[in-house]
């Protein structure tokens, strides 16, 4: 080879695009396949999910969670790796893709497993399909083109968990474990969860429905929009992107025509998007876990640098968590009464919100430090919640339950999510009023007056207060307005149930909860003016530390353990 031919070479070699390297899922060939695939316009087509019309990159994402444990698989986007996975089922049969999470399933799974299943397992915390199908999956995979002959084969050489997890489910401890990898496999299966095909405004069939009869035999006349679907996935099994484009491009005028005016506008679509890719705005707690430290320190120094700079990033933090929550307001296509607090993954985010907005009034009001503090740990604390459960939690968008679409439920459940985020503020302020008494008694010595207190941890009407003076009055002035929100809170609840079902009061186990919440506080407000002054502190920071703990058993065992009509709430 001549010295001209070998540069030219090496210039061809380094201009040439790095070649496509797969994962333990994807292959590189899908990899490739995917650069070529116009994924911002696939993101932006509709499909219905809960009840309600938003984006395919929304499904997608909610159902890869689900499946893989991540939206992210292998840094492919998250609509094409979940098509990928719908229209070439097969070929993933004998991959890593179900992801097992439970510590006691993830024990019995690495022991059941041997070969290459089981170190796929030790690297991805995921298992294969094959492990888990039967022949009715493989019925449905044959019927719709979305699995071979040869893919059967190639799972028969994986072996199945079904005798052993049958066996297995017979304990009770393990029946949730597999209920939750049964939705897991339901989501690799996709039958019913792909409905791209819209019959009207409401109305939307599963791809398979409206390709294959109810007999199983192909339908002969699809709707339009189900035989581009069908176009589609014919060209994506074999990898031609160049029709795969154009028949996005089709559906994009098509959809809005079929679906008619419940079909999202593009400026809302892509609103939907953006808020998908923040995270659905919960990655603020990083903003409030700073300035809570900034605080902590504005508190134990008293530097106002530190205060100023906590208070920014507070009042920055606040800001983007309203946009957040405005985003989703408008993405829910929710009234304009109906704030989107109906479920608890709503609630928990519009209470750290509206809990720092109190904090900014009261902090605009009093400059005391505290009030910003208590509610920049309380942010930290729901939204890391809301990051760390968010399936558990409910943080997909869903349509509203026709008895929830009632101004007078969106006041109540304001109300008392108000009150549920000033009891959580009482709580930090009790704590940190509790561990400074206590500490001024242990650094308190026998040698003088400069050992002893400046000054008593009352309320003085006159005169200036103690630090532990200070913290009480702010715990005070909390639980003066938790007392206030949570009774009017139950109040207006009870108005609501007279409204919705036809009785103000039937001693459900969340009205029951919110009653004794209602009263603890009530409480803390009152047996404060009867208690000597030297003990006011303390019986207002232990009686707001068991208000909060009833509100928080409250909040998360009545939802999640004890059954009732407020299950939802």
């Amino acid at each position: 080879m001549t010295c001209r031919a070998m540069t030219a070479c090496l210039i061809a070699c380094c201009l040439a695009a790095p070649a496509a390297r797969g994962g333990d899922v994807f292959d590189g060939r899908a990899v490739s396949f995917a650069r070529k695939i116009d994924v911002d316009a696939l993101e932006l087509l509709g499909a219905q999910q809960s009840g309600r019309t938003a984006i395919l990159d929304t499904l997608a994402r909610g159902q890869l969670k689900q499946m893989c444990g991540s939206p992210d698989v292998e840094s492919l986007p998250a609509v094409f790796a979940y098509l990928e996975l719908y229209f070439n089922s097969g070929r993933y049969v004998d991959r890593p893709v179900i992801h097992i999470r439970e510590k006691q399933m993830r024990g019995f799974i690495e022991r059941e497993l041997t070969g290459k299943a089981a170190k796929a397992f030790a690297r991805t915390s995921r298992i294969s399909p094959a492990t888990l199908l039967d022949e009715q999956a493989w019925d449905i995979f044959g019927r719709s083109g979305r699995a071979r002959e040869a893919d059967r084969s190639r799972a028969r050489g994986v072996g199945t968990l079904r005798n052993a997890l049958a066996e297995l489910a017979e304990k009770k401890q393990f029946r949730l474990p597999i209920d939750r990898l049964s939705a897991r496999y339901s989501s690799y299966l996709a039958v019913g969860i792909l409905r791209v095909v819209p019959t009207g405004e409401d109305h939307w069939l599963a791809l398979e429905e409206a390709l294959i009869t109810r007999e199983g035999r192909p339908n002969p006349s699809p709707p339009p929009v189900a035989a581009k679907w069908a176009e589609m996935a014919d060209a994506w099994r074999r990898r031609d992107a160049e029709t795969v484009n154009r028949v996005i491009g089709e559906l994009s005028d098509q959809l809005p025509r079929a679906a008619g005016k419940s079909y999202p506008s593009l400026g809302k679509r892509n609103l939907e998007r953006l808020y998908n890719r923040a995270n659905q705005g919960t990655a603020v707690w990083i903003g409030f876990a700073v300035s809570l430290a900034l605080l902590i320190v504005a508190a134990a120094t008293t530097a106002r640098w530190a205060h100023w700079a906590g208070m920014g990033v507070f009042w920055a933090s606040t800001a983007v968590l309203l946009a957040a929550f405005i985003v989703r307001w408008i993405v829910s296509g929710k009234a304009w009464y109906l704030p989107p607090i109906m479920n608890q993954f709503e609630a928990v985010i519009g209470a750290a919100l509206l809990g720092a907005a109190v904090a900014i009034v009261l902090e605009i009001a009093w400059q005391k430090n505290y009030f910003a503090l208590s509610a920049a740990l309380y942010a930290t604390i729901s939204l890391l919640a809301c990051v760390m459960f968010p399936d558990e939690m409910g943080a997909g968008i869903r349509a509203m339950p026709g008895i929830l679409s009632s101004p007078i439920m969106a006041v109540h459940v304001a109300v008392i999510i108000v009150g549920h985020a000033l009891a959580g503020m009482t709580l930090v302020i009790s704590l940190a009023y509790v561990f400074g008494a206590i500490g001024s008694k242990l650094a308190a010595t026998p040698d003088g007056p400069a050992s002893r207190p400046s000054s008593p941890p009352d309320l003085r009407p006159t005169g200036e207060l103690s630090r532990l003076g200070e913290i009480d009055r702010c715990n005070l002035i909390v639980a003066q307005l938790a007392c206030w929100t949570v009774v009017m809170g139950t109040l207006l609840g009870a108005y609501w149930g007279d409204f919705a079902w036809g009785r103000w009061w039937g001693w459900d186990p969340k009205e029951t909860w919110a009653l004794i919440t209602s009263l603890i506080y009530v409480a803390v407000v009152h047996v404060r003016f009867v208690t000597p002054v030297r003990w006011r502190g303390w019986a207002t920071a232990i009686g707001c530390i068991l208000g909060c703990g009833v509100m928080l058993f409250n909040w998360i065992v009545v939802n999640y353990v004890l059954a009732g009509m407020h299950s939802y709430a």
